[in-house]
């Protein structure tokens, strides 16, 4: 059984989940927490514990309050999340907060209110393969939105809860304290994409989806994790002799004219004077014609035939 309640200024998905006939869990109370325990009541359900996806404070403003709601009716909610995202909750998780909202421009107040206490601090560090609450759902580790974001699959009932890891249509976000967009891409690639096509998919905003319909239009799925390598320092190149065919035309023909200018003397000579030979023997030759006759080779006395 799954049943969500919009909560909070950003519109979060709580879900209420049950694979027992009584009990359930509360997955990320970001709000409304009167809200959240009215449905609980209609659904005739006891509350077990409480699951984070991740330690935004979308996604747990509502847990102090929740939790102390539950306790005046002698119930006890032990709060799960994985231990990359403790530093959400406990001492210390408001400034934790604090410090991604101003990232945003935001502020706190829009979350907690007024109420100046602290966030409860977990009670169990999820890590993968976990069972969530002795439900038939376990937790993947999908680092990226924050380092400690989970997906809770149930293989039995084919769903999947996946926070800001996976929306419709969309991913988490990466540029906040602690993003990744390397390892979201490998969380959405290697675990997402690995379960069944028909698995439906609970997000943590906006309308719910399939992983069929993201592998077909989701380009995360398709796009390649390309892994950021440090650049190596530049070394200077020792000068290299290149040889004439390695050089450009204009290069080329630089080279040639240099190489024509410092060709030795004598060999420069040698062919002024087979020059000078050339021309005395064609001056000797040529000696009584005029430039422009042409020299026959008809014996004396022969006549020239007509032409035809």
């Amino acid at each position: 059984m799954v049943e969500r309640v919009v909560v909070g200024p950003w519109k979060t998905n709580c879900y209420i989940y049950s694979s027992a006939k009584k009990e359930c869990i509360i997955i990320d109370p970001g709000g409304s927490e009167a809200e959240i325990a009215a449905r609980v009541d209609v659904l005739n359900m006891v509350p077990v514990g409480i699951a984070l996806t991740h330690g935004h404070v979308d996604h747990v403003a509502a847990l102090a309050k929740l939790r102390a709601g539950y306790a005046s009716r002698g119930y006890t909610l032990p709060i799960a999340i994985h231990a990359a995202d403790k530093r959400f909750l406990g001492i210390g998780g408001r400034e934790s907060h604090r410090e991604s909202l101003e990232h945003l421009g935001l502020d706190e107040l829009n979350f907690f209110g007024v109420d100046p206490a602290e966030l409860p601090k977990a009670d169990v560090r999820l890590k993968e393969g976990d069972h969530v609450f002795n439900m038939d759902i376990v937790v993947l580790e999908t680092p990226g939105h924050t380092p400690g974001s989970v997906c809770f699959y149930s293989e039995k009932e084919g769903i999947l809860f996946s926070g800001d890891t996976l929306f419709f249509d969309g991913v988490g976000r990466t540029d906040l304290p602690g993003g990744s967009d390397k390892k979201l891409r490998e969380s959405i690639q290697k675990k997402i994409g690995a379960l069944p096509p028909e698995t439906r998919v609970f997000p943590g905003h906006g309308p719910f989806t399939t992983v069929e319909r993201e592998r077909r239009g989701n380009s995360l799925f398709r796009e390649p994790v390309v892994e950021a390598r440090p650049v190596a320092p530049r070394v200077a190149a020792a000068p290299t002799v290149r040889s004439v065919a390695a050089l450009p035309t204009v290069a080329v023909a630089k080279s040639r004219a240099v190489a024509a200018k410092k060709k030795p003397v004598k060999v420069a000579v040698a062919k002024k004077k087979v020059l000078a030979k050339k021309l005395k023997t064609t001056s000797t030759k040529r000696r009584g014609t005029t430039p422009h006759a042409t020299k026959s080779t008809k014996a004396p006395g022969s006549k020239k035939k007509p032409a035809r």
